[in-house]
């Protein structure tokens, strides 16, 4: 009977499955375009055949040619170093066909490769070029967590992503840095000198503008998310990082504590989950404000053998969430696993009393009453089990050998009486 106590989860908690909401958020340019969108060169249409690298993954594949036209192309690149918390700088070289000036903005789509080590640009960096030939030196992230950096001034290719969680998150980026940032200059004021969040409002978008980085240039006022955000939300689809990923990150890079890494990742946590969220993705595994993140956890602790863990973490998702029916179900499995069969027939129990419970959780709470002798009990589900799944061949057998006198079977209608002349 054991056999058939297997946990129910998900393949994986990877949270770029959801993520296809915002793919299109940003058109491509092209020989329409006109007025100032005519100067502007996007880094994902503007790599040169000689820098294309060739895919080697299934998230990634050549990118295509560039338009012909007066535009600047990227025509090589080479890592020119890392620091000591992972950020990096690429120097990449950019030749003009015609005129300038024209203007680099780097957008979403674009992975620079050094052998099995990849790295994105930060979004919305622009450089305007006017020389025939210039070099500019873009700000880039690793796209997993713990890369070691090759040598200096090692040759970079470049492939196009096809990860829908990457250009989820980059593209998010970029529009909460472009366009909602039209709307959250607003809240913004220079005074003597610096540019910061100054009003007496409290709202979702003030709390945005407060967490955003405020400068000014040419341009006018520039808002930024910090480098750690856009880190930790492509680790967060890339590598299944979640809070406790961060904390562990600023105590191995930052020399923090534990408690202060775990306070400096909580800070960052809701924005990152902001941006998680407006990308489609799945936010609710990245904090332990939710279910979903300890859900994941004894899924975790399960795989690799750790019950009590898994318990612990179980028990703490059904508590945020109470009809969340896969956490009564694998908290049940955990625990008769561990031979607690009147907690494991509790947990059953309960998930028996949500609505969308399927066969399987009434065939485990079967198998815990048969655990703790109610055979009568442990047949009643096993009925229950196969009227909700008639071709279940292992309820039929167990509520043969639970009830052989069909002690449970549902009485025959009586007769209907005929009516009196």
């Amino acid at each position: 009977m054991n056999q058939r106590f297997a946990l129910l989860v998900k393949e994986t908690t990877r949270v770029a499955t959801l993520a296809a909401l915002c793919l299109a958020a940003y058109p491509s340019s092209s020989a329409a375009d006109t007025g100032v969108n005519a100067l502007v060169d996007r880094l994902s249409e503007r790599i040169g055949p000689a820098l294309a690298g060739t895919p080697s993954r299934d998230d990634e594949r050549t990118p295509r040619p560039p338009e012909p036209g007066d535009r600047a192309t990227v025509v090589s690149a080479a890592l020119a170093a890392c620091d000591a918390r992972e950020a990096c700088k690429i120097e990449a070289e950019v030749e003009l066909s015609g005129p300038g000036p024209r203007l680099l903005l780097v957008d979403a789509g674009s992975v620079f490769k050094a052998g099995d080590a990849a790295w994105v640009a930060a979004p919305n960096q622009r450089f305007v070029v006017n020389a025939a030939s210039e070099r500019v030196t873009l700000v880039a992230l690793p796209l997993r967590p713990g890369t070691t950096a090759p040598a200096g001034r090692t040759p970079l290719s470049v492939v196009a992503s096809n990860d829908a969680g990457v250009l989820a998150v980059l593209r998010t980026v970029q529009r909460i840095e472009t366009e909602d940032m039209q709307r959250l200059r607003r809240y913004v004021r220079e005074r003597d000198g610096e540019v910061g969040v100054d009003t007496f409002v409290d709202n979702e978008d003030v709390r945005l503008a407060r967490a955003m980085t405020w400068s000014k240039d040419a341009a006018g006022v520039q808002g930024r998310l910090p480098l750690e955000v856009v880190r930790f939300a492509l680790y967060a689809v890339t590598a299944n990082h979640t809070l406790s990923n961060a904390a562990d990150w600023y105590r191995n890079f930052d020399k923090l504590e534990m408690n202060p890494a775990i306070a400096l990742a909580g800070e960052k946590a809701h924005l990152i989950e902001l941006v998680l969220e407006r990308g489609g993705l799945n936010f609710r595994v990245y904090g332990p404000s939710w279910a979903d993140h300890h859900y994941n956890r004894g899924v975790r602790a399960y795989r690799e053998g750790d019950l009590e863990g898994a318990e612990k973490a179980f028990r703490t998702a059904t508590t945020k969430q109470a009809d969340l029916l896969r956490g009564h179900y694998n908290l049940g499995v955990t625990l008769y696993r561990k031979g607690k069969y009147t907690e494991a027939d509790e947990a059953f129990q309960v998930g028996t009393g949500i609505d969308g419970a399927e066969a399987a959780m009434f065939y485990n709470r079967g198998a815990t009453m048969w655990r703790t002798g109610d055979m009568l009990g442990a047949a009643r589900m096993f009925r229950e089990a196969l009227s909700r799944n008639a071709r279940d061949p292992e309820a039929s057998d167990w509520l043969a050998k639970a009830d052989p006198q069909n002690k449970t079977a549902p009485r025959a209608a009586p007769p209907k009486k005929g009516k009196k002349k």
